[in-house]
């Protein structure tokens, strides 16, 4: 007959086992559940949350530069000395961003433009707007640039002109100037020619990022990620176009990815994220570096490769970015003038981090910092929200001597920084507390059910066990108890 303790062993046996089980499948049941939440969470519809937060971000977004300021300028163009800068900064501005002109089309995608504008913040700033700096001149660089394949008596008109209306390779000029735009005398006088001459006009304001105070940077299509979150947010196409029109190859034309505040859910990280860029004009990617936690949020860090602006000897993938065909760079820069205009403006990370040591050394007071010069996005994995990035750029102008044109006479080739910038976002305190609650929480309270009834299952299994192995190793036997009631002899002498 079977005594009582073995059934009882047999059923905490089995109750151990259904514990362990339960837990184990409930790992499986519960990750689909929180992957299908995410996935109808993740997507663009009119009136849910996502779609609100895209509309109108709630986390703040600050812009901030710092400009080189030219100190021997004067000693560049007459004796030809290097460049010697020294950094002035950071002048900050609050970026505020709307989505506008929304429309939902019939193949699950949305189409949009996106109001930029700024403010300046004086307090998180080196100075006020009005600060000066000594850079150089762009838009006569531009004009000596086009002109120089020109025939001589075209070169030495120009010349004239130049210097008719006072325009030098350097000049001073605010940071509201340089940011937002001046009237500029030569393009003026440009202006003024075409419009007695051929009835045509051109704007004579000069600025880098004149007109985009209180504008957008095109029309963008991208996926809602309704039917399909791996799509979430992936660019269709932009200004009505799937591809690029500046480049050289197909790829470099490509346009991939997401506009980097958000990536869809899932994410891999032995992948790269890729992102598009209206600022340099293409595509580029990211790639996954380490872990770390940002108010209490695991995230991972994804920072731009150098293989990103490497030569076409070091990495033959940038062969499409030579423009002119086979008109390419040292490493570290991006030659964008082909979608600037025509001006001779270059890309770089700040401080030509990651370019070749002579375009470095090519302006005294570089020192580039991986640190701090570095593109990074933070993301999410579970989620692909971008909690904590930061576009870092440089702009720079590429200067070498052009005949007929005095001022440059002397000028060893060189590419000169004007400023970096850093655009950058990080999710705030409300923001994290609600992703805490809405998102972390209930991941936890399921976690710690499944782990707990796997740990509470696990326990039983071990008790009975050992009991198990105690009956078998030491078996019980009765032994009677010896009656000293009638004892005589004294226990101790």
């Amino acid at each position: 007959m079977v005594s009582k303790s073995a059934v009882c062993t047999v059923i905490s046996c089995i109750f151990g086992v259904a514990l362990v089980a339960v837990g184990g499948a409930l790992i499986v049941v519960f990750k689909n559940l929180i992957h299908s939440n995410i996935e109808q969470q993740v997507n663009l519809k009119e009136g849910s949350e996502t779609y609100n937060e895209w509309l109108d971000p709630p986390v703040p977004i600050y812009f901030q530069i710092w400009v080189l300021d030219i100190v021997n300028h004067e000693e560049v163009v007459s004796q030809g000395k290097r460049p010697s800068v020294i950094q002035k900064g950071p002048y900050s501005y609050r970026e505020h961003r709307e989505k506008v002109n929304v429309t939902f089309n019939d193949n699950v995608t949305v189409t949009y433009r996106e109001d930029r504008w700024f403010e300046f913040q004086r307090h998180m700033s080196a100075g006020p707007e009005s600060d000066t700096f000594t850079t150089v001149n762009i838009p006569m660089l531009t004009i000596a640039n086009l002109i120089r394949f020109e025939y001589g008596f075209i070169q030495e008109l120009t010349d004239l002109v130049l210097e008719g209306v006072g325009e030098r390779l350097f000049l001073q000029l605010s940071i509201s100037d340089i940011m937002w735009g001046y009237e500029d005398k030569l393009l003026k006088l440009v202006d003024d020619i075409l419009q007695r001459t051929v009835n045509k006009t051109i704007d004579d304001h000069f600025g880098l990022f004149y007109n985009q105070n209180g504008s957008d940077d095109g029309v963008y299509n991208i996926n809602t990620g309704v039917n399909d979150a791996s799509q979430f947010a992936v660019i269709r196409s932009w200004n009505y176009n799937s591809s690029l029109p500046y480049w050289t190859s197909v790829a470099a034309n490509m346009i991939n990815g997401t506009d980097g505040t958000m990536f869809p859910p899932f994410v891999d990280k032995s992948q790269p994220l890729y992102l598009f860029s209206s600022d340099i004009c293409r595509s580029l990617d990211v790639k996954y570096q380490y872990d770390y936690t940002f108010k209490d949020i695991s995230l991972a860090r994804f920072v731009a490769p150098d293989s990103m602006f490497l030569n076409v000897t070091a990495n033959p993938n940038n062969a499409g970015f030579c423009t002119p065909p086979g008109n390419c760079l040292p490493s570290g820069l991006l030659n964008v003038s082909v979608c600037r205009e025509g001006s001779p403006v270059m890309m770089s990370q700040p401080h030509f981090l990651a370019a070749d040591q002579s375009v470095i050394d090519g302006v005294e007071g570089m020192h580039p910092i991986r640190a701090e010069h570095e593109t990074f996005v933070d993301v999410e994995p579970m989620t692909g929200v971008a909690m904590n990035v930061a576009k870092k750029l440089q702009i720079n102008v590429y200067v070498e001597p052009i005949s007929h044109i005095k001022d440059t006479e002397k000028i060893t080739p060189v590419f000169l920084p004007i400023l970096w910038l850093n655009e950058s976002a990080a999710i705030d305190d409300k923001s994290a507390s609600k992703f805490h609650e809405e998102v972390q929480e209930p991941i936890k309270i399921t976690q710690a059910v499944q782990y707990g009834l796997i740990t509470l299952g696990a326990f039983i299994l071990v008790c009975v066990l050992s009991i198990v192995i105690r009956r078998t190793m030491c078996p019980n036997k009765d032994i009677p108890l010896q009656d000293l009631s009638r004892e005589t002899d004294p226990l101790l002498n």
